[in-house]
């Protein structure tokens, strides 16, 4: 035992783990599973305290990310413990057990599942479910969603519409529709992308439940475990969290107030050869940027010379609240490098769950196929209600009451933050889409922002999980268009009083002791 009279253990654990390296199991699941046996069936006993990551990693010949990976999964089922000073012990009242109850409580089944895994997905997994539900807490004021506001849904536009055509068109609106989409809708998306500079018909159309899923079937279809991605950094972080979880490497580029730095791309490209390039050009999302036109262009060569496709995600391209308003990157893509995503989850709404991929006819063929085997058909009644709205041309008028009125937001938000925010706060001013990029003064952390901002009852998202570095950590986002105005300028009213307590605290704290410096991170 040690001083504390915790047993040491009493068998070297890796003589319990054979691994096998050419089964296709991950080594770090054949450790896991061979430590849960051992647990189970006592041969570690409560208390045992296992070697240290290092260590363990240095007896089975791996990565020490492997045992680590392996005894997070223990802990998460509840067979560990860890503790500072003492290391990692087994655990006697593990969760699925309880003594008073006289048995498990939890099928073993459970304990074999891959919450391991989670891991690749980055600290922030949860931050897109959590943006989800926060509309559902009354008593914050939320800026973290990146959600239409609720009073700019077109109920009684898709009222009338049900109205004067769902009972003659039930079988189209209510039944089962062609995996690839309506081809009503296919048709009515294909000559729209075309006003918009698009050369392309509804062949080139796969209707998705979602920008997400599409990610993911592109993912899945061009990208092996191992892979290199390419990403703006920062960007959308369920790119990310998409990409890791089919195993890929993600490799970043910096974004300017230009967009993304193509001079940096090229030597990336050249070194790395990248499966694929995602990017938002248009009104990029965490940060608001457009990618310039010479760029645009820039990156069209380099994505012909290397071979490397093009993923253009565009949520907000119609979102624009001044003219011109910017083309898609695949307007200019005449060699069909560019495979584009977009969505009426934020001109709509997003519980019709109605988004589209453009590429090249075989494809759209080829993805129809990997997308009946997770979603035979997306949604056919909002695919419906989309196609009338094209159809009728209703899009382009409930559009200009968008733009107005969510500029309205933007810029109510931009004059709340002149007002009651201290100095040095950097915010950028987007020409569209949905979000603010803010940079706090160099002696804020986005998250203890953040969690006294919580206090008062107001919400936002840190700038951390946007990247693949580890940088955002002086960044915040918020977004405009859900609050109501009133909110609006509370909220940032309440955030303006937490920033100017903390600089109080920092200038009492320098003052007192003139020596103490607090290095960050630059970002």
């Amino acid at each position: 035992m040690d001083h504390q009279g915790v047993p040491y253990f009493t068998v070297p654990l890796h003589a319990l783990i054979a691994l096998e390296r050419s089964n296709g199991v991950p080594l770090y699941r054949q450790i896991a599973q061979r430590v849960r046996e051992a647990i189970l069936s006592g041969e570690l006993i409560e208390g045992t305290r296992l070697p240290t990551e290092r260590a363990l990693a240095q007896e089975l010949s791996v990565n020490r990310t492997t045992v680590m990976n392996a005894y997070n999964e223990l802990a998460s089922e509840g067979l560990l413990e860890r503790h500072v000073g003492r290391g990692t012990v087994v655990r006697k009242s593990y969760r699925g057990y309880d003594e008073d109850l006289g048995g498990e409580q939890t099928p073993s089944w459970l304990f074999g599942l891959a919450a391991g895994e989670d891991a690749i997905l980055g600290p922030d997994a949860r931050v897109l479910s959590e943006l989800a539900s926060m509309g559902e807490r009354r008593e914050v004021i939320s800026f973290a969603a990146g959600t239409p506001a609720a009073d700019m849904l077109p109920a009684e536009l898709l009222r009338g519409i049900v109205d004067q055509g769902l009972e003659h068109e039930r079988q189209l609106a209510l039944g089962y529709c062609p995996v690839e989409g309506l081809q009503s809708l296919r048709r009515g998306l294909a000559a729209r992308m075309r006003r918009r500079g698009v050369a392309l018909d509804w062949q080139n159309i796969l209707i998705l439940s979602g920008s997400t899923q599409g990610l993911g079937l592109v993912g899945r279809f061009l990208l092996n475990p191992g892979d290199e991605v390419v990403v703006e950094v920062p960007t959308y972080l369920g790119a990310i969290q998409t990409f890791r979880a089919l195993g890929a490497r993600v490799l970043g580029v910096p974004v300017d107030n230009e967009g993304m730095r193509i001079d940096l791309l090229e030597s990336l490209l050249a070194r790395r050869h990248p499966r694929f390039i995602y990017t938002q050009p248009t009104f990029q999302n965490p940060t608001g940027v457009v990618l310039s036109t010479e760029r645009r262009r820039r990156l069209l060569q380099l994505s012909k010379h290397y071979q490397t496709p093009i993923v253009e995600d565009d949520p907000y391209g119609e979102m624009f609240y001044s003219l011109p308003a910017p083309q898609p990157l695949k307007a200019l893509d005449v060699h069909e490098n560019v495979l584009y995503l977009s969505t009426h989850s934020k001109t709509l709404a997003p519980g019709l769950r109605v988004a589209w991929l453009a590429a090249p006819a075989q494809m759209i063929e080829r993805l129809s196929l990997h997308k009946q085997i997770f979603d035979l058909n997306t949604n056919a009644i909002g695919q419906w209600l989309v196609a009338e709205m094209l159809r009728k041309n209703l899009l382009d008028e409930h559009l200009i009451r968008l733009r107005q009125r969510y500029c309205q937001k933007r810029d109510l938000m931009l004059r709340a933050i002149q007002q009651y925010w201290p100095e040095g706060v950097r915010v950028n001013c987007p020409a569209g889409g949905f979000h603010l990029w803010c940079r706090l003064p160099e002696s804020i952390r986005a998250r203890t922002l953040l969690r006294e901002a919580a206090q008062e009852q107001v919400a936002f998202v840190i700038g951390e999980p946007f990247h693949i570095d580890g940088g955002g950590h002086q960044h915040i986002r918020l977004s405009f268009a859900s609050p109501e105005e009133s909110h609006i300028e509370e909220g940032i009213r309440r955030i303006g009083n937490v920033m100017k307590r903390m600089l109080g605290r920092r200038a009492v704290r320098d003052e007192q002791n003139p020596l103490y410096t607090e290095h960050l991170p630059m970002v």
